[in-house]
């Protein structure tokens, strides 16, 4: 069983050979191929050779193709500066009030350096074929990607002031969520995976309200369209919208370290799968091979080898990580006496 076959009956919860393994890979894949995360940002050769040197030393089921955050309120006016070995920063949004958000058009995925990961993506699907499964982040769900291209703190605030004006703003944003995950099924993806970290600052009425609904509506049309799986991503504490996050439609949720895998399996009740949630800074960073290695084989016992798991990290591996650490997590699901729980 090849990675892409073990990534995809995982999420169909059918039985596989082994657990499936996804960490999330970026910055630190960087010192492995002697790479600057300048170059890494602007350039879609250097991105495959540092998405591959990372598979070559961990031998993952699967890549992560991504770089940052802003990718898509830099490709729609956005400032963002590219330091020469840091990841890029917004210098400035989009746009500044909710009036002016409302004016502004749809995504143009040949904008910025969205052509960056779409290029990445071919050569990756090129070269790895179906042998490896290939996961491209489009950056961000509606609701994130408008608090992105307009602040924070701004739509926040617009979201009791203004509240016709967000919806209207958010059906430009799940229309350019859209059209980023189809170039990103077309550049050859096997999935798609997007982030909703600001949902997790609100309450779970106003992510009822205004998160939930575009984040259903962009991953039907993203299925609809390209008939790929979507993975949806929350940081931090989402034990408040996880009964809704599993209402996203989303093939698969990413969960943080925040959340204990046994009570998001419960809550989630097998209406997607599950991917994580290994400490990035308690196990990976700070901790040993061990540590990584007790909070995989504690996932495992949950699920054994009958799918609906993805091992990963809770979010992105900090750079500096021990590979030891790192390559903890493979060994851990390769060496794990697999033996799967019981119905009851």
């Amino acid at each position: 069983m090849n990675g892409y076959d073990r990534v995809m009956k995982s999420l169909r919860f059918e039985r596989v050979d082994r657990a499936a393994i996804i960490p999330e890979l970026i910055q630190h894949n960087l010192d492995i191929a002697g790479e600057t995360h300048g170059r890494y940002s602007n350039d879609p050769n250097v991105m495959c050779k540092v998405i591959l040197a990372g598979l070559k030393k961990y031998e993952t089921d699967a890549v992560y193709v991504s770089s940052d955050n802003y990718l898509i309120v830099e490709a729609m006016g956005g400032k963002v500066m590219l330091p020469g070995d840091e990841p890029p920063q917004l210098l400035k949004t989009a746009v500044s009030t909710i009036e002016e958000a409302v004016n502004l058009m749809p995504l143009d995925v040949n904008k910025g350096r969205i052509p960056v990961i779409l290029e990445a993506t071919r050569m990756l699907r090129e070269i790895l074929g179906n042998e490896i499964f290939v996961k491209t982040c489009i950056d961000a769900a509606p609701f994130s990607a408008a608090a992105s291209i307009l602040g924070s703190q701004e739509m926040l605030i617009s979201l009791i002031d203004e509240p016709e004006l967000c919806h209207k703003f958010l059906e430009i944003c799940t229309e350019s969520v859209v059209r980023y995950g189809i170039a990103a099924a077309e550049a050859g993806a096997h999935g798609i995976a997007f982030g909703d970290s600001v949902a997790v600052l609100v309450s779970k009425g106003l992510y009822e309200e205004f998160a939930l609904p575009y984040a259903q509506r962009a991953i039907a049309a993203i299925k609809k369209e390209t008939g790929l799986p979507v993975f949806y991503h929350v940081c931090g504490d989402t034990k408040h919208i996880l009964d809704l996050m599993a209402q996203t439609g989303a093939d698969c949720l990413e969960i943080d370290s925040k959340v204990p895998m046994a009570l998001a399996k419960e809550i989630v009740n097998g209406r997607c799968a599950l991917e994580g949630n290994v400490s990035t800074i308690e196990a990976f960073y700070q901790g040993t091979a061990d540590d990584v290695t007790r909070e995989a084989h504690a996932i495992l016992e949950l699920f054994g080898n009958r799918g609906g798991v993805i091992l990963s990290s809770a979010c992105e591996i900090p750079r500096h990580s021990p590979s030891e650490n790192v390559r903890a997590l493979t060994d851990a699901v390769c060496n794990y006496p697999y033996q799967s729980p019981s119905d009851s």
